[in-house]
């Protein structure tokens, strides 16, 4: 599939430019969007240029929604072909530096579900890649490459929130209130509680077996397109709060994504 040979291309290029920024963060520009805490750097800009750049070489028909400026808009036509991407997700993590959880996320959207992505988290060097009805594999950080694309994922087997680790993201400070309210129980119930602040980690922790559920009360589809499709080809599962299906143009908001064994549980718990 010549799309997942571009995802893979564009995903391991901006991983080097990424790296080399962040060794040198210091000097890297840095604005804000919405409110104060929602930056945005030279290196988001870059790399979304030329991930948008490759992609309307070979396929200038295809429409693109991504994180940053005119690009940052929910396609009229919920079923058509589309690339979505987020060039720096988890930016907050990229400018401070002591914790660099943060990724590249590239996927196609057909139908309203992504059939092709990847993310790339640059510190560690992976690269996670699926297809939809191919599976989801990782490669890079330690991880051998001689089966192809690297080694296969698979969500885990557990099946009690109790014993769960689930992220629960906070976001900015205009949800942090319903975030409260809506999972208080999760919250107090689940075994372990994370938040990385990139949904990008999140997702890929799940789908490595590494975490087993993801909460967020506001979503965009950059922000988990890629990586709901990673979890999914794992064995996981992705739905609205509410347990209805999640489509990328739908313009839902809430977003829960599990490993499968737990996901009613965490809907009943949510409010």
């Amino acid at each position: 599939m010549k799309e997942m040979a571009l995802i893979e291309q564009v995903l391991k290029a901006t991983s080097v430019l990424v790296r080399e920024k962040y060794s040198e963060r210091a000097s890297v520009s840095v604005t804000s969007k919405s409110e104060a805490n929602d930056l945005l750097t030279e290196v988001d800009l870059a790399v979304q240029e030329y991930i948008v750049e490759q992609i309307s070489l070979l396929f200038p028909d295809d429409l693109i929604a991504a994180e940053e400026g005119d690009f940052a808009n929910i396609p009229s036509d919920p079923d058509c072909r589309c690339w979505v991407i987020d060039p720096i997700d988890g930016t907050q993590n990229f400018v401070r530096g002591l914790f660099p959880a943060f990724g590249i996320s590239v996927a196609l959207a057909v139908g309203g579900t992504a059939v092709a992505g990847g993310v790339a988290l640059p510190i560690p060097r992976d690269i996670f890649l699926a297809e939809r009805g191919a599976g989801a594999f990782r490669s890079g950080g330690g991880f051998s490459e001689a089966a192809g694309r690297g080694r296969r994922l698979t969500v885990t087997q557990t099946a009690e929130v109790g014993l769960s680790r689930i992220e629960i993201d906070f976001s900015g400070r205009r949800e942090r209130g319903e975030t409260l309210r809506r999972a208080g129980k999760v919250v107090t119930t689940a075994g372990q509680i994370r938040c990385n602040c990139a949904t990008v980690v999140a997702l890929c922790s799940i789908a490595s077996g590494d975490m087993e559920a993801f909460v967020h009360v506001a979503l965009n589809p950059w922000d988990y397109a890629a990586g709901q499709l990673i979890v999914e080809e794992a064995g996981g599962r992705a739905t609205r709060l509410d347990g209805s299906p999640l489509r990328l143009f739908d313009h839902g908001r809430g977003v829960l994504i599990t490993n499968g064994h737990i996901h009613q549980e965490v809907i009943s718990l949510l409010e």
